[in-house]
């Protein structure tokens, strides 16, 4: 049998390619379309036999002497991806022998794709975080135990390196019983071997022949990670799943809706599309959860916190303009104007305002990058309509996601690391109230950061963003009004904090660290110092130099920060003494 590539083959081709049809092991259904990535399956007509079984998410059919588990539908067809993949196209690092006997990879495979999402009744209130030990991520997006957490970018811009942070200091800590890792890239940070005791971290990497074929090929090796961490949460222990990319979805999708309109001769409605690819992600995504006792198979509480990495340019157009930044005039752009969208939805040309009001150009390119259809009479390259569809799909991801991390591609070219953008960067929960109607029972509020963190941090996340659209105001000079002093202090002060968020890699933090750092960048303490001096002593993690002075110094400050349920005026006081003596010495 002649093996071909679909990174040689358009889909057209690899239609004609697998002309003509054949019928599946299972008498209901027939496969329409097959590559090695796998097949697209239309099921049968009912016939009213109540024996007839339908076909579902984890349905296996049989084609060509291989046997397909069903992932997807589009439109009345369904995506089966070939289950003998999970054994040649990648392989399990770190698993031992006794685990491998235990399970059987093709069987978990199935049971994970036919095992529905936990309900509402069998999940816990979340009540209890994960410190990452990187400050920008536990102050502006913290993760929560059975939560999950989106990580996206554009290529190095960092996600992986920061995920790789993540890992390390869970597994250093010991806050989970297992922590697994999905790969693609051999170019992947490697987790340090120190930290990965016995049984404590699986890794399922891709192999180097599978890495040469298109991503779709590797999706069966993808939810073989999703079973084994399921596995873990469903046997009453805690899991972390990092899925280093989802680029084996996404990739099967795009095969499967171009097969499908292809067969239907048409394109597929787009409410239609939306719904399924939704339900294919929220899939995926609401695994993470925290079980009760009852949900579980030995009776104690069990947990799935999902790390997703998503590479992406669909944030792009929100982080190109600065303040002062002028549009692009470049007579080889097509730049479109408002007026050329007057048709549109009021929302959608609000959105539009938003962008020519930040100095961002209407061109092909920045609408396909924010899934905005152009004009009549401008017709998106294939290029600009692929930046569509996967913006389209990054705003599922977001809108499904507990939380969302988004990197800045343009901040880690500069060497700042982690290079969250600030206003785009939040997690759902911490986010809301925790007031009640009168009468009623308290409610608990969900924030998972540690007390002095949540007083420290509260508001931060708002003003970093309002402070990005102010770029405009003046630094401090003479003769200037009471206000335009006010705005160049906080100003100042918001430099601090974002210096202070940045942190090299391997130099995890505590909490009452944190919390002590940013209310030393906040408090304006620091104002005696220069900027670029302040921004000196604050950066550096764990081993920066206004750290280490506190560690050295007043000890006992961050013992008390530590211990506090809430931040005392009495440790805020410590603390300022402590920061003074600092900056009088740096003078």
């Amino acid at each position: 049998m002649i093996t071909l590539s679909l990174k040689q083959l358009r889909p057209r081709a690899a239609a004609r390619w697998c002309q003509p049809r054949f019928f599946c092991a299972a008498a209901n259904a027939e496969v329409v379309r097959s590559s090695q990535a796998g097949v697209l399956v239309l099921p049968a007509a009912r016939t009213g036999d109540p024996k007839q079984e339908s076909l579902g998410r984890g349905s296996v059919v049989g084609h060509g002497g291989n046997d397909y588990v069903c992932v997807f539908q589009v439109d009345k067809f369904w995506f089966a991806t070939p289950l003998t993949a999970a054994k040649t196209t990648a392989r399990w690092v770190g698993k031992s022998g006794e685990d491998s006997k235990a399970t059987d990879p093709v069987k978990e495979v199935v049971r994970s794709l036919k095992r529905p999402t936990p309900t509402q009744q069998q999940r816990l209130p979340l009540a209890e975080g994960i410190p990452t030990g990187l400050m920008a991520v536990d102050t502006l997006a913290p993760l929560g135990r059975g939560q999950s957490l989106l990580v996206c970018g554009p290529h190095g811009s960092g996600k992986s390196m920061l995920a790789r942070e993540i890992l390390e200091q869970v597994l250093t800590t010991k806050q989970v019983d297992k922590a697994i890792r999905f790969r693609l890239e051999p170019a992947t940070p490697l987790v340090s071997a120190p930290v990965q005791s016995a049984g404590a971290f699986l890794e399922m990497a891709a192999t180097a022949e599978a890495v040469k074929e298109t991503p779709a090929t590797l999706l069966t090796a993808f939810f073989s990670a999703v079973a084994e961490a399921e596995r873990v949460r469903d046997s009453g222990r805690h899991a972390l799943l990092v899925l280093d990319t989802v680029a084996p979805l996404l990739d099967a999708w795009r095969l499967a809706h171009g097969w499908a309109e292809e067969e239907l001769g048409q394109p597929i409605e787009t409410d239609v599309v939306g719904a399924q690819r939704r339900g294919c992600f929220s899939s995926l995504l609401e695994r993470a959860a925290s079980l009760s006792p009852s949900a579980t198979v030995v009776g104690r509480e069990g947990s799935l916190t999902l790390l997703v990495l998503a590479e992406t340019e669909a944030m792009a157009a929100l982080n190109t303009a600065k303040a002062g930044g002028k549009v692009s005039t470049q007579s080889s752009v097509r730049t479109y104007s408002l007026e050329d969208f007057a048709d549109r939805r009021e929302k959608e040309q609000t959105r539009l305002k938003n962008l020519v009001d930040r100095g961002v150009a209407l061109t092909d390119a920045s609408l396909g990058a924010l899934g905005i259809a152009p004009p009549k009479g401008g017709e998106p390259s294939p290029e600009d309509r692929n930046k569509m569809e996967e913006a389209a799909a990054m705003r599922e991801l977001q809108s499904l996601s507990d939380g969302q991390v988004v990197l800045d591609g343009a901040a880690a070219k500069r060497g700042e690391y982690p290079a969250l953008a600030c206003g785009a960067t939040f997690s759902r929960f911490g986010l809301g109230s925790s007031t009640t109607a009168e009468g009623a029972e308290p409610r608990k509020h969900r924030d998972v950061r540690p007390a002095a963190l949540q007083a420290v941090a509260a508001h931060l996340r708002t003003e970093l963003a309002l402070e990005r659209d102010a770029g405009f105001r003046p630094t401090h000079t003479e003769g200037q009004t009471a206000a335009e002093s006010v705005d160049s202090a906080q100003s100042a002060r918001m430099a601090a904090v974002t210096a202070s968020l940045l942190q090299p890699p391997r130099t995890p933090m505590l909490p009452e660290e944190m919390a002590a750092i940013l209310l030393s960048a906040c408090s304006g303490g620091l104002d005696p110092l220069a900027r670029e001096e302040a921004a000196k002593v604050l950066r550096g993690g764990s081993e920066g130099l206004l750290l280490k002075h506190l560690r050295e110094a007043a000890p006992q400050v961050l013992e008390r920060i530590a211990k506090e349920q809430k931040l005392s005026v009495e440790a805020a006081k410590e603390l300022e003494i402590a920061v003074r003596l600092f900056v009088a010495l740096r003078k």
